[in-house]
């Protein structure tokens, strides 16, 4: 099943008389489920291609198509919401609210989006904290915790809300070789137990060499896709 489709994705950037590239026809199929890495050197069109596949950019011409709704014609107000809804992000800086406790960062998503009661929200919360490894740490705040418990949150807080797409931002990059290492298996865990799709955007070799697909973009083209297995599925 094809969570996202995008067909000759291109981004261009204006200054006066001057003409930047970001993107010249990208086309990428990304299945349910898939463990994706897009790498690339500096200036590749990486971080462009994840704003416009998280709705936080639009391309200038092609067709996004996430789960069978073309994103063209929603709007500002209609990719926002679509946003809030279908796709969760994993920040490098992880991005949680200090004065917020460790079950009031997760739940914050399905609070924003109002759908379920109370209850409903705590269980859910409870149950993505605990899938972390961090039960026992839902009162703490994130000064209480490690760079990798609050990446743990982070993580807890991306899949709460049951998104189509986690779309992750150099997750590992404030992370120590060892803690790196913990949270590219979690999250490689999740993939496999819950079937939630990632989508990362790195230069970390770790997560390459755990991903079972690697797009490389360079110029803002796709100039390789290589389908792979990750050190735990080897010679099966």
């Amino acid at each position: 099943m094809t969570a996202l489709h995008l067909e000759h994705v291109t981004k261009v950037y204006r200054k006066g008389e001057n003409e930047v590239r970001a993107l010249d026809g990208i086309d990428i199929d990304i299945e349910a489920g898939e463990f994706l890495a897009v790498v690339g050197p500096s200036g590749s069109g990486k971080t462009t291609l994840l704003n416009i596949l998280g709705c936080l950019d639009a391309p200038t011409d092609g067709r996004i198509v996430y789960d069978g709704t073309e994103l063209r014609g929603l709007g500002e107000k209609g990719m926002s919401a679509y946003r809030r809804e279908r796709i969760s992000f994993v920040f490098q800086s992880y991005n949680l609210i200090p004065v917020l406790t460790v079950r009031e960062n997760v739940e914050l998503p399905l609070l924003i989006e109002r759908r379920l009661d109370s209850r409903e929200i705590r269980r859910r919360a409870d149950e993505m904290i605990a899938a972390v490894g961090l039960s026992g740490k839902e009162d703490r705040h994130p000064r209480e915790l490690s760079g990798g418990q609050e990446q743990r949150v982070a993580i807890a807080r991306a899949l709460v809300k049951q998104p189509l797409v986690i779309l992750a931002d150099e997750p590992t990059a404030n992370l120590d070789s060892r803690t790196a290492q913990e949270i590219v298996d979690l999250m490689h865990g999740i993939n496999a137990a819950r079937g939630s799709t990632f989508v990362f955007s790195t230069h970390d070799r770790l997560v390459m060499e755990h991903a079972r697909r690697v797009v490389t973009i360079q110029d803002g083209r796709v100039t390789a896709d290589e389908q792979r297995n990750p050190p735990s599925e080897a010679g099966k």
